[in-house]
Order: C-alpha cells, then sequence, then structure tokens
C-alpha cells in the first residue's frame, strides 16, 4: 500500500484489524496496476518498428503480399506475428489462463463473429473477401495496436528516464503517448483519409484505434481487440453494400466496444492486475502500531 512517496509494506504478524485503522474512513476503487506486463529487448522494438514502417509504407504505395478476395495483405503482417511470438514466450498454462479470464466475452464474441462471417458469405456471395476482412483486422491490431504503441511508448519511457523495457513500469505518460501516437498513425492510413469527410469521421477512426489499444495494453491480450475489429469490418462493408443497415452496423459496433471494455475490466480483475486499493492510508495508525510493538 502506498501514503504519497512511501511504501508501507504488511508485517506477516499484522492482522486485518490493522489494516481496518489505516484504512479507516477511505472509500475504496479499482485501479490498474500499470500497463501490460510484457519485457521488451532492443531487438523486440526493432520488429515492431520495422513492422509500423513497412506497413505503413506498403499501404500508401499500393504494394501487398496478395489479397483475399478484394482484401489485400499486408506484407508486415509475417513481421506482426514474429513480434508475437518475440513478445510472448508464456507456457501454455498461462495462455490457458489468460484465456479463462476471458471467457465469457470469448464464447459470445466467437458466436457473434461466426454468423456475421456466415451472413456476410451468403448475402454478398464473397466468402473469401469475408476471411480477407477478418486477416486484415488482425494485421492492423497486431501492427498498430502492437507494434506502433510498443514503439511509441518505449521511446517516450527512455526519453522520461523510465524502464522502457516493461510496459508495466511505464506510467501514465508514455503509456498515453503510445495509444495516442498510434492512434494518429493508425487514421492516417490512406484507406482510412480516403473515408474522411469530416472532423467526425476522423474524430471516429481515431476513437476506435484509442479503445482497442486501450484494452490491449491493459490486459496484455490481443486477440480480443482483434476480434472486435473483425466483427466491425464485415458489418461495415456488409452495410456499404446493404443500404439501410447503417443503424444496425451502428448499434453492432457501439454494443461490441462497450462488451470489450467491461470484458477487459473484468478480465483485469480475475487476473489482479485491476485490484481494489483504498483511497487513503492512514500512515499515521501504521507507525503508531510499530512503535507499540
Amino acid at each position: 500500500m502506498t501514503g504519497g512517496s512511501q511504501v508501507v509494506e504488511a508485517r506477516p504478524a499484522a492482522g486485518l484489524d490493522e489494516i481496518a485503522r489505516a484504512t479507516s474512513g477511505a472509500r475504496w476503487t479499482l485501479r490498474w496496476q500499470g500497463w501490460a506486463d510484457w519485457s521488451l529487448s532492443r531487438t523486440t522494438i526493432v520488429v515492431a518498428a520495422a513492422a509500423v514502417a513497412l506497413d505503413v509504407a506498403t499501404a500508401w504505395t499500393g504494394v501487398s503480399l496478395g489479397a483475399l478476395g478484394r482484401i489485400p495483405i499486408s506484407p508486415a503482417l509475417p513481421l506482426a506475428v514474429l513480434l508475437v511470438v518475440r513478445l510472448r514466450p508464456r507456457p501454455a498454462d498461462r495462455s490457458r489462463v489468460g484465456l479463462a479470464a476471458w471467457r465469457e466475452f470469448a464464447v459470445g464474441l466467437a458466436v457473434v463473429l461466426a454468423l456475421a462471417t456466415l451472413v456476410y458469405s451468403v448475402t454478398l456471395g464473397r466468402p473469401v473477401e469475408a476471411v480477407g476482412l477478418i486477416v486484415a483486422a488482425v494485421g492492423e491490431e497486431l501492427v498498430f495496436r502492437l507494434a506502433a504503441v510498443l514503439v511509441i511508448g518505449a521511446c517516450v519511457a527512455a526519453a522520461m528516464g523510465r524502464d522502457w523495457s516493461h510496459p508495466r513500469r511505464w506510467g501514465a505518460g508514455p503509456g498515453i503517448a503510445a495509444l495516442t501516437g498510434a492512434a494518429l498513425v493508425f487514421t492516417a492510413l490512406p484507406g482510412h483519409i480516403a473515408q474522411i469527410t469530416g472532423p467526425t469521421t476522423s474524430v471516429s477512426f481515431a476513437s476506435l484505434a484509442l479503445v482497442l489499444g486501450y484494452t490491449v495494453l491493459r490486459t496484455g491480450a490481443i486477440w480480443p481487440a482483434a476480434a472486435v475489429h473483425a466483427l466491425l469490418n464485415l458489418t461495415t462493408i456488409a452495410a456499404w453494400n446493404q443500404h439501410g443497415a447503417a443503424g444496425l452496423r451502428v448499434a453492432i459496433a457501439g454494443t461490441a466496444l462497450v462488451a470489450l471494455v467491461a470484458a477487459a475490466d473484468v478480465a483485469g480483475r480475475r487476473l489482479g492486475v485491476r485490484v481494489r486499493v483504498p483511497t487513503v492510508v492512514d500512515l499515521h495508525a501504521l507507525h503508531h502500531e510499530a512503535a507499540i510493538d
């Protein structure tokens, strides 16, 4: 527990009554214990930077690895996958625990995403394109919600003299700068600029990037944001082809994003990275007890 700049560790002999005295009258609130618990190296940051640079450059030049239907596949995808491999050499049991923390959201979203893919494929007659939209969403999440966030956050943390190699120790400043910078880069992609007709549409792209990036950087889980992004891709293109479905698309998008944020909150508590802490700790009460002992 903290009180100002001091840190007080509870002694083994300390009971719940001592904690109760120290937090008497305080309100308890939920608080995240930093950003995602990743361990970065210089090589990891280089791979991340290369993925971002390659994705942006090829998006503007129209270069791709090919296409699934009408959806081009970014040449940065292999680098982004390599980044994930380098970033998460964790045991399988920990991965299962992480997935279990999202279990209700995972089941519900899997059903909705499967249904959306089926409807898209049958209604528009383009099943390969449906797969392409899902792959594109995964690629964009890996590049702009992971790689770009890591590069910007690590650079800002290093400039501030903080531990850049562990996002959990970045603090608020580097994390916010990373999310904002990555959102701006995402919004400035040519495909998004072509859809921007005014401040409202530009804000919508940036807001989407911020929400998705926030859940990734807080929980360390990429697949929930990627799945929601894929769902939004499918419903957006389907709405463009089915006139009059815009309202339904907005409703689905809003529901999916709210569910994502709520699920991240629940997952954070289950994983122990979002915990209840008192707003005030009376250090004098603890010091008084120590003096008596």
